[in-house]
């Protein structure tokens, strides 16, 4: 009985180690990607030069929130979602914690063909938010409690904005004054970069509340009558809702219908974008909460 015991027991330590050892490689040959599972918390190990992961802009140490609609927690997970990628052809979304941010990344469908685009992609910040603006002049006081306070502000939980306008003025503003307070060294580079993850969230709410106006101007409806939270909204492939859903992989469920192109004309895909606009928030909330919460706020 003792010999049983040291068997099962040996057994039992023995599928511990494979699991905790030894990198996640699964279609490594077509991604470029190998991961390593660190007690239950995926992390990129090697990102091979000129793969799709490489162009992308994945890096080593990368930790892996999400792939496409998977929260990763093993190996077998990321090679599950990988084979289904590969059956259907289809993008590999990742988020990505990097830092103090989420960063959005994307390995396009053509990582399944022999075929590789010549031309990297944009990264990925730059599709939804702005470019980065200028930095405000030196005469104008910008510190970081009034940024934080001001990105606390912005979309709260329990009264969120009615003013598109005013919400994206704000937007742009923060925008400036966290560029601002990079350029002046007022908050080291990962903070920055935390500012940056929080506001390109924001940005992404704000592509998802015009398409709201948009589809409040299309059927006419009164301003006093709001749109039900699960209304759709049309969308087509590289428009600012296309790249929004792309960009951020927790949105997949927001999608009705995506975009088909025939012959002669394409037609329209289907998303929720109050849904969607409200994910966003609380996403950028807890972004928000978590750059606080490192910076002893």
């Amino acid at each position: 009985m003792a010999g049983a015991r040291g068997v099962i027991l040996g057994l039992g330590l023995l599928a511990a180690s494979a699991a905790a050892a030894g990198p996640c490689e699964e279609e490594r040959a077509a991604t470029g990607l190998a991961l390593g599972n660190h007690a239950g918390t995926l992390a990129v190990e090697a990102v091979d030069a000129g793969s799709p992961a490489a162009r992308a802009g994945v890096q080593p140490g990368d930790v892996v929130a999400q792939v496409n609609a998977t929260l990763p927690r093993a190996c077998a997970d990321w090679a599950r979602t990988l084979r289904e990628a590969r059956r259907d052809h289809a993008a590999v979304l990742l988020l990505v914690r990097r830092g103090g941010a989420e960063v959005p990344l994307a390995l396009a469908a053509a990582t399944w063909g022999t075929a590789v685009a010549a031309v990297p992609p944009s990264p990925p910040a730059a599709a939804v938010s702005p470019p980065p603006p200028p930095p405000l002049p030196p005469e104008v006081p910008v510190a970081l409690p009034e940024v934080l306070a001001r990105l606390d502000a912005l979309a709260p939980a329990e009264h969120p904005p009615e003013s598109l306008d005013a919400y994206a003025a704000a937007l742009r503003r923060l925008h400036r004054e966290v560029e601002t307070l990079a350029a002046r060294k007022a908050v080291s580079d990962d903070a920055a970069e935390g500012l940056r993850g929080v506001l390109h969230l924001f940005d992404g709410a704000e592509v998802a509340w015009r398409a709201i106006e948009a589809e409040r101007d299309a059927t006419r409806r009164p301003r006093h009558i709001p749109l039900p939270d699960g209304a759709t909204a049309p969308y087509f492939a590289d428009s600012p809702a296309a790249t929004a859903l792309e960009e951020f992989p927790f949105l997949k469920g927001t999608i009705v219908r995506e975009p088909s192109a025939g012959r002669l004309v394409e037609s329209s895909g289907l998303w929720r974008p109050i849904e969607a606009r409200a994910i966003l928030w609380a996403h950028g909330r807890e972004a928000l909460a978590r750059l606080e919460g490192k910076l002893g706020r």
